[in-house]
């Protein structure tokens, strides 16, 4: 801002000058004076938004209560005050000046000799014109007596005395033709105004002073005597001698440039005026814009100190006061610096001793965050106060809005929570149990086993506690299977052996007694055998279930388009009372796959939805591949029966069915056998009817299927 006023100061100077000799009339500036004035008044408008951007800021700080406003106030309107008074004087003075000088150039002596002047000039021209018609008066003569006898006009115009005219010229009255000319300077003829042909008719000469090309005449119309019934005039003019001619014109230009300047009196003194108080206001604005500076720049160590008081009360203590000058101010600034140095380092040892302590604790989160156990801390009066990801992961609820809150707390939020807060105190109540506990829970997708220990804190004076637990879901899953995997096994090892034997002896029994009871006995016969075999298969398609089951898998995999293999399976299910609906992915599905265990998979899954969509009026059954970036996902939906929540929590667990004929074995295999291919399968229900198993397998590329 300084190098601003000091910039607008000099254009300022420099303005005012070009402004001042622009109102001569006779100065190189004058032709310039509006686009000077211009300039003058964009640098007043300058200067006026600095200072009215000054005045603002005081405004606003003295309204925002600013430390230091009042006194920064007092000081501006001082300074104001000082800058504005001795210009506002000086402006009044030079106006007063400017109005009464400009009144006395118009007194009655100068309108008075200029009158005067003016007669002066009108007699000398008169009298030059006087002396011009007594010359042609000889010449009109010599031209009448040149008519008399016969004689050519031209002759009178040959005589010294008509050398000393410029233009000489007769002609007839009656259609202005011309007889006889003399005009050696080529000036243009004169206006035959009907006017003044009448009037020569009365008084037989007229007498003029007329301008030609920037030189003062005397010209004139004389009229001749008649001859031959014809009228002739007589036309002259002469130069008015060079002396009177510029003292006239010298005398009249005076004459106009005061008509002019009486004329343009007031305008006179109202640009006179207006160029004062263009420079006055424009000299007022940059003293006021100047005082206004010089006293921000005098508040402004006192403002810094206060701001820098506000950063401390902040916990700022980076701030720093410059220090201008050695004078008390600036020994107070010094102080000031020195002061936040001191607790600038105070502040950063203490952050050091807390960054320390954060690294600890997010080191200790990210432990407690790699692990695969559920950790959760309990404070005073079992409120929660810490967990790790996995524990919220396995509770499948929102453990940060429960922060603070002791489990008693969470039972009515949700079922969900309630379950929650039950396995919370049921850990709780093992604190003093040797061994871990075991415990079920329920979450929103499935049941889960989880095996946990309550620990005493004894940082927390004996009143915290650290629950730690685990999911041995999985673990519990395997053992079972394996458990029912030998079971089934030796089930269908024992029961496989007598099955064969008995359907033969049924049937031989049927061949061998048919023909030898009545008709009444032979049906009763055939119906029992009859039954007999067809449980005897029942029972080979449950031996068959529990060595599928069973056996280990032994799988061939091979390059295998699921779109293609889909479609040769639906091709069994035409003729079913459900409509199958497929909707195949545009690109190849292409997997690594056990066709004949993955035509198992499909045969059971299109079966068991078939028979679940019987129940519909309209049974559907969808069936839809998609082809993802890594994986390829099947998914078969119907219409009718819905899974029951039982078998949404345990439906891959041998045994388990909710179908009357079921044997609870095909969904366990059909999971075996997508699992072995590295896949996933889930369920789950239809709203509002129906049920939806999805299926995600590893896609391979396009390149590794052309290749194999």
């Amino acid at each position: 801002m300084q190098k601003f006023l000091i910039l607008c100061g000099i254009l300022s100077f420099i303005a005012l000058y070009a402004l001042t000799q622009s109102t001569d009339s006779n100065s190189p500036y004058a032709p310039y004076f509006w686009t000077i004035a211009g300039f003058t008044g964009a640098l007043a408008v300058a200067m006026l938004l600095v200072t009215l951007r000054y005045i603002w800021h005081i405004v606003r700080d003295k309204r925002n209560h600013v430390f230091g406003s009042q006194i920064a106030r007092r000081l501006s309107g001082m300074f104001a005050i000082v800058a504005a008074l001795p210009a506002l004087f000086l402006l009044g003075v030079a106006a007063q000046f400017i109005a009464h000088s400009i009144n006395s150039w118009f007194g009655n002596d100068t309108k008075e000799a200029l009158e005067r002047s003016l007669k002066l000039s009108q007699t000398a021209l008169d009298n030059a014109a006087g002396n011009s018609v007594q010359a042609a008066q000889r010449i009109r003569a010599n031209l009448a007596t040149a008519l008399v006898q016969n004689k050519a006009p031209n002759e009178a115009f040959q005589t010294q005395l008509a050398r000393e005219f410029s233009h000489l010229a007769i002609w007839q009255l009656n259609g202005h033709k011309l007889i006889a000319e003399r005009n050696p300077q080529k000036l243009p003829a004169p206006d035959f105004d009907p006017a003044i042909l009448k009037s020569l008719q009365q008084q037989q000469i007229i007498r003029s002073i007329e301008n030609v090309n920037g030189t003062l005449y005397a010209s004139g119309w004389i009229m001749l005597p008649k001859y031959v019934s014809q009228q002739y005039i007589f036309f002259f003019r002469q130069p008015i001698p060079e002396s009177v001619a510029k003292d006239a014109e010298l005398i009249e230009s005076a004459r106009a440039k005061y008509a002019e300047l009486v004329f343009a009196q007031k305008g006179l003194q109202t640009f006179f005026l207006a160029t004062l108080l263009i420079a006055a206001l424009l000299a007022i604005l940059l003293s006021l814009a100047a005082a206004l500076y010089f006293a921000h720049r005098f508040v402004e160590p006192i403002l810094a100190l206060a701001d820098g008081a506000r950063s401390v009360a902040h916990n700022d203590f980076s701030r720093r006061i410059p220090v201008n000058s050695q004078d008390e101010l600036g020994k107070l600034a010094g102080m000031f610096n020195y002061m936040t140095q001191q607790l600038a380092n105070a502040q950063y040892a203490n952050e050091r001793h807390r960054k320390e302590q954060e690294a600890a604790r997010h080191y200790l989160e990210r432990v407690l965050s790699s692990l695969s156990a559920g950790v959760i801390t309990l404070g005073y009066s079992g409120s929660l106060k810490t967990y790790n990801a996995s524990a919220e992961n396995m509770l499948d609820i929102n453990l940060a809005q429960l922060i603070g809150e002791p489990s008693s707390a969470w039972q009515d939020l949700s079922p969900q929570h309630h379950a929650a807060a039950n396995l919370i105190n049921a850990l709780i109540a093992s604190e003093h149990s040797p061994d871990p506990v075991e415990l079920s829970y329920t979450a929103q997708d499935s049941s889960r086993i989880l095996l946990g220990k309550a620990i005493r804190l004894p940082a927390e004076n004996g009143k915290g506690l650290v629950l730690v637990f685990d999911n041995i879901t999985e673990l519990v899953r395997a053992q079972k299977e394996a458990a029912w995997g030998e079971v089934a096994k030796r089930l269908a090892h024992e029961i496989r052996n007598p099955l064969t034997p008995i359907q033969l002896s049924a049937e031989r029994l049927a061949w061998k007694l048919q023909d030898k009871l009545d008709t009444k006995d032979a049906q009763i016969l055939t119906k029992s055998t009859d039954t007999i075999i067809k449980q005897v298969a029942a029972l080979k398609e449950m031996v068959e279930a529990f060595r599928n089951y069973a056996r280990a898998p032994r799988l061939k995999l091979t390059e295998t388009n699921l779109n293609a293999l889909v479609s040769e399976v639906l091709v069994l299910y035409e003729s079913s009372p459900c409509q199958f609906i497929a909707d195949f992915s545009p690109k190849p599905a292409w997997i690594k796959a056990d066709t004949t265990a993955m035509r198992q998979v499909l045969h059971n899954l299109f079966k068991n939805a078939a028979e679940a969509a019987e129940s519909d009026p309209q049974p559907e059954t969808h069936i839809q591949i998609l082809v993802h970036e890594t994986t390829i996902s099947l998914t078969v939906t119907n219409n009718g029966k819905s899974f029951t929540p039982q078998m949404l929590q345990n439906a891959f667990e041998p045994y388990v069915t909710d179908k009357p004929a079921g044997t609870g074995l095909g969904l366990p295999v059909v999971k075996k056998i997508i699992e072995e291919h590295g896949g996933h399968i889930s369920i789950a229900n239809q709203i509002p009817s129906g049920a939806n198993i999805s299926i995600t397998l590893p896609k391979i590329t396009t390149t590794e299927a052309e290749n194999s």
